[in-house]
């Protein structure tokens, strides 16, 4: 297993991320898999299907910024997990659902995350904890909690830095 020096975030879509799980945009106003309405003065959108399977649990972390080594993430096998962008872009770096008992340097990939977007990741999907694109983010997620342990594994072939471009700006 090779290092596969710096992963640059690319912007999420529902193209890009869907083996990992669902994109949701709340601020274009376009997404089909959320119910808009509007009246005086306000637009507001919903998620036309519950967000996550279950009754979920809302929790906020403080990320530092990117970019970051990363060297070790968690999985989730009994719940799928929902992150929510509010006020900066944030950086999510992943590794594919599988049987390994540690996810690999070389499967690692990187998505910004801008406001007003979220994206709920598969059961088993392999995450570190989001850092802000170009400062420290404070970021909220959705998850069923008290199913299992928690446990941080150290990244298989890793540590591997994540970052984005030198325009500040993510990779395309």
């Amino acid at each position: 297993m090779t290092n596969p020096g710096t992963i640059l975030a690319r912007p999420v879509t529902a193209e890009n991320f869907g083996r990992f799980g669902a994109v949701y945009d709340l601020a274009a106003g376009t997404d089909p898999k959320i119910e808009w309405t509007r009246g005086n003065g306000w637009q507001d959108g919903f998620t036309k299907a519950p967000l996550i399977a279950g009754s979920g649990h809302l929790g906020m972390t403080h990320g530092g910024a990117a970019p970051w080594r990363c060297a070790e993430m968690e999985r989730h096998a009994s719940t799928e997990e929902a992150i929510f962008c509010a006020s900066l872009p944030i950086v999510l770096a992943v590794a594919p659902a599988s049987p390994a008992k540690a996810p690999c340097a070389d499967a690692i990939e990187a998505f910004v995350i801008s406001p007003g977007q979220a994206v709920v990741m598969k059961r088993g999907v392999w995450h570190d904890a989001c850092r802000g694109q170009s400062e420290a983010a404070p970021y909220f997620w959705m998850a069923i909690c008290g199913l299992e342990p928690s446990a941080w594994i150290p990244v298989e072939g890793g540590p591997v830095s994540i970052g984005v471009d030198a325009t500040g700006l993510s990779a395309p």
